[in-house]
């Protein structure tokens, strides 16, 4: 009887992980997640980023609402949703690191927002090391409403479309290390490009934001 009942409780948290699996993968509701790993967003500016109609945009986070994945508080007359749970980010960054190591398809494509020349070859300890000595700039290239919610201990933040007029001052003695939302966001490879054309040793990191910041905490 009791083993019985153990397999019908196994059966049970089987069928609740496929759930919540299901909920992730969906691709709108991946890209709604992975915004919403940087920072709380409303339904439209949601919409707005991930170019999905407003309605459809609803829909998916009353999906994952009801599936424990994202939160919600009320903001005048906005609703703002974030994640449960930040080990929802580091579960879809750990995603895309294993599509990256089995799928030749996301390679293929991964390739086209992320040129093999511009990525960084040193680990983050490296990097954190020549940042102490001041050796290198950890450069966020976010908007600040992202940086000030997912910020990172030690990266100054200057916003894509501010790159060019600030990097006109930089030292050319240093290494710039630029990251945005992660490994499928083209910002930090944008402003690696910027860096580039003015002279200056530039890299882009992969990580997202919330595992630079908990290597370098």
């Amino acid at each position: 009887m009791k083993r019985q009942k153990n397999l019908e409780n196994t059966e049970k948290l089987f069928e609740i992980v496929a759930l919540i699996a299901s909920s992730i993968g969906q691709k709108s509701r991946l890209k709604i997640l992975q915004l919403l790993s940087q920072a709380p967003r409303s339904v439209e500016v949601l919409a707005e980023l991930s170019g999905e109609a407003i309605a459809n945009t609803s829909q998916h986070l009353r999906r994952l609402y009801k599936d424990g994945l994202v939160s919600v508080r009320k903001d005048k007359l906005s609703r703002i949703y974030s994640l449960k749970d930040e080990r929802i980010a580091f579960f879809i960054e750990n995603l895309f690191d294993l599509a990256e190591h089995i799928s030749s398809d996301y390679l293929q494509s991964s390739n086209q927002i992320v040129d093999e020349e511009i990525k960084n070859k040193k680990d983050i300890p490296t990097i954190i090391e020549e940042i102490i000595n001041k050796k290198a700039i950890l450069l966020d290239v976010r908007d600040a409403y992202e940086s000030e919610h997912t910020c990172v201990e030690g990266a100054l933040t200057i916003p894509l479309e501010q790159l060019l007029s600030r990097a006109k001052t930089f030292s050319k003695n240093k290494t710039y290390y630029l990251f945005c939302r992660g490994r499928i966001c083209s910002s930090a490879s944008e402003g690696v490009n910027i860096l580039r054309e003015l002279g200056l040793k530039a890299y882009r990191l992969q990580e997202s934001p919330l595992t630079l910041k908990r290597l370098i905490e």
